[in-house]
């Protein structure tokens, strides 16, 4: 299995979070699929960066799957790392290849097929989602159907999908965002994504929270720097933490679900 990550963050961003400690988007997917996939070959793209070295459409083809990671951007921004990005999703799409997305991926993806984004009116979701329940065609799709109750995951994103794509099937939703999983074709593609992100791990969380305490406190997520440490402590100990965020085996199944359905297991 040949898969492409692409990058949701630019360089700067990368570099930035990097001297704290945090690992780039790309690298927690590459990760992620030596433990899902270990024959697999991944590789990188970064539109973020400039299309200059970009895959083309006909090496796009050659892979069997692209997994498009989060960022820290807003889809509903007008600048250039966006629109690259908007622009390659559509190549994507185009190209036929099996689209997956995590959160930014998934909004990108949305966007691109003619859906709508919008700032979250319940404001930030952060660290562990609210209970994800899954809808009724949710419970039936080999993407999903592998839930059998309600369950958290870890997340970060102040956007959502306001409207999906026009022949998306909602998977799973929340009390915060309608759309916490979907499925939809578009052009020659097939996507699959979820508002959340199973490729972190508690560890990974634990880190995005320092690293945005004062954000946290200033958007009201926390009430205090005090709070903010403290969750993260909780994350590094895998203390109070729902069961299926500290298996990272169970956090990542919708992830492996997507694996095997496009290598038609």
């Amino acid at each position: 299995m040949k898969l492409l990550i692409v990058e949701g963050n630019n360089e700067q961003t990368r570099l930035q979070r990097g001297a704290f400690g945090i690992k780039p988007y790309h690298l927690m997917f590459q990760e992620m699929l030596r433990g899902l996939v270990p024959k697999a070959q991944s590789d990188f793209a970064f539109p973020a960066d400039g299309a200059s070295n970009l895959p083309t459409s006909a090496q796009l083809e050659k892979y069997d799957g692209v997994l498009w990671t989060g960022s820290s951007l807003s889809v509903l921004d007008d600048i250039p790392d966006v629109q690259q990005q908007l622009n390659f999703a559509n190549e994507v799409f185009k190209t036929g290849v099996p689209f997956y997305g995590s959160c930014w991926g998934m909004q990108v993806a949305t966007v691109v097929a003619g859906g709508m984004v919008a700032l979250s009116k319940n404001g930030l979701e952060f660290g562990i989602s609210k209970p994800i329940d899954l809808t009724l065609l949710g419970r039936e799709s080999p993407l999903t159907s592998h839930r059998k109750k309600a369950y958290s995951a870890l997340c970060i994103h102040y956007d959502e999908v306001a409207k999906a794509p026009e022949n998306a099937i909602i998977l799973a939703s929340n009390a915060h965002s309608k759309v916490q999983a979907m499925t939809f074709d578009y052009k020659k593609g097939s996507f699959f994504g979820v508002q959340y992100h199973p490729e972190f791990n508690p560890s990974d969380m634990a880190l995005i929270a320092s690293f945005l305490s004062e954000k946290l406190v200033k958007s009201n997520a926390f009430d205090s720097m005090e709070e903010v440490q403290e969750f993260a402590l909780s994350l590094r100990e895998q203390k109070g933490i729902p069961p299926e965020i500290c298996d990272y085996q169970l956090h990542t199944q919708e992830i492996s679900a997507w694996l095997r359905h496009i290598s038609g297991e």
